[in-house]
């Protein structure tokens, strides 16, 4: 199957879509058509031209100052700044000269003209107001960067000018250019995200099938080039586009499918039961119902598709990993997250050890059965507990914080199987 490539505008943001073409890359996904806006247009060429290398170089050693060959003082303010945005106005907007220069040395024309991958970009007539819509075969000979520079002008660089014509950024028309392709009878679309500002146009209806690869956690402003965001943007271009192929599952975590322990594996049958969350089982009490439905919503929307077995364990070991704040932005196996959460949770037994000298106190009896691993006896009746002292705990005591929220059940009870199981493998070893 040969898929096509719409890359959005978004400026220094673009860094992002340089990751996901190195898991395209590595998954040797095929790609017959690239459209773009903006630095989508920059990136698609590139693509086009088969010049990885490059374009991953460049964006990890540029800056703005190397970029656009400009110098500023602290007065100016902070590159991406407010105040710095100002300055370049002031001065009639950024020169793109030097850019134009690293673009000529990525993108070789006569490469691209040649590719069996099409290749488009979206950009606006100033002079016309009307959007430009342009197919390699429609782009003038010799005129493929000037072009791609026309799709890229965003407020803040200097007018770009083509025969007399002037030229605004593509965003202003459709920052993510999927209806292009819809139109031109695509079916197989992978659309990539800047999560930047521009327009938006609303999807045609079709038959077509497009795979979204996007993310709110890219940094950084339009105009701020910066190596480590953008190294750091990159990797999370790789992991989404990994993820988007199923190399990786987890909603907010990059967590591979191949368990080998068996305490790293889906929950079994026993395992929901003494957990509490068959749905099937009456209830004693009104406050565990209550309480499992809330779990199970909070479980279910930290996972993709219906609650299963496996999806359920997925789901609490990324609460649980985000309750210790354990880093997002790299690639686990099960075992290793699971790791990282067991030393942040040794870490916080450390630092409550206060609590767990205090005499004659229920919070102490509570926690005792969820941190003190050596009288962890895991069953149905422990469980309950856990959940009627999510009730009972007061929310406005921060020395009693540790299961205040559904999240808090949740990691709590996360990190109890977790032992459990642990115990257990190591009993059964005997």
């Amino acid at each position: 199957m040969k898929y096509q490539l719409v890359l959005a505008g978004g400026g220094a943001r673009g860094s992002y879509q340089i990751g996901v073409w190195k898991a395209l890359r590595e998954l040797n996904i095929e790609v017959d058509m690239v459209i773009g806006t903006s630095v989508g247009s920059i990136n698609g060429a590139a693509f086009v031209c088969g010049a990885f290398e490059q374009a991953e170089y460049l964006w990890k050693t540029l800056d703005m100052p190397t970029l656009f060959d400009i110098t500023y003082d602290k007065e100016d303010g902070e590159p991406g700044s407010v105040e710095y945005i100002e300055s370049i106005l002031k001065n009639k907007g950024l020169d793109t000269s030097t850019l134009k220069g690293y673009l000529e040395q990525v993108i070789d024309e006569e490469v691209l003209r040649n590719s069996p991958v099409d290749y488009a970009l979206v950009t606006v007539s100033l002079t016309k107001m009307k959007p430009v819509i342009l197919f390699k075969k429609d782009i003038p000979e010799g005129k493929v960067v000037d072009f791609i520079l026309a799709s890229s002008a965003v407020p803040g660089f200097k007018k770009q000018e083509i025969d007399g014509e002037l030229y605004l950024d593509g965003g202003f028309y459709d920052n993510l250019p999927i209806n292009v392709l819809i139109e031109h009878g695509y079916k197989n679309i992978i659309a990539v995200s800047n999560a930047a500002i521009g327009v938006y146009r609303r999807v045609q209806q079709s038959d077509a099938k497009i795979l979204y690869i996007e993310n709110q956690q890219i940094e950084g402003g339009i105009l701020e080039f910066d190596p480590e965001l953008a190294a750091r943007n990159m990797l999370l271009g790789y992991l989404d586009g990994m993820k988007a192929f199923g190399k990786f599952i987890g909603k907010n975590y990059y967590i591979s499918d191949n368990a080998t322990h068996d305490y790293a594996k889906p929950l079994t049958d026993r395992e929901i039961e003494m957990l509490c969350l068959n749905v099937k089982k009456s209830k004693r009490f009104v406050t565990e119902s209550v309480l499992q439905f809330s779990l199970l919503r909070t479980l279910r929307n930290n996972t993709d598709g219906v609650l299963t077995a496996k999806r359920v364990f997925f789901a609490g070991m990324e609460i649980t990993a985000n309750m210790f704040g354990i880093e997002k932005i790299r690639a686990y196996t099960p075992e290793q997250l699971i790791t990282k959460i067991m030393a942040a949770y040794r870490s916080a037994k450390s630092a409550h050890r206060q609590i767990m000298k205090e005499k004659n106190n229920f919070f102490k009896n509570l926690i005792d059965k969820i941190w003190d691993k050596n009288r962890i006896r895991f069953n149905g009746k422990a469980a309950k507990k856990l959940y009627l002292g999510q009730v009972l705990i007061d929310k406005d005591n921060p020395s009693i914080n540790l299961i205040t929220t559904t999240e808090h059940l949740i990691a709590n009870l996360f990190i109890y199987l977790i032992l459990w199981r642990r115990k257990k493998i190591k009993k059964d070893r005997r």
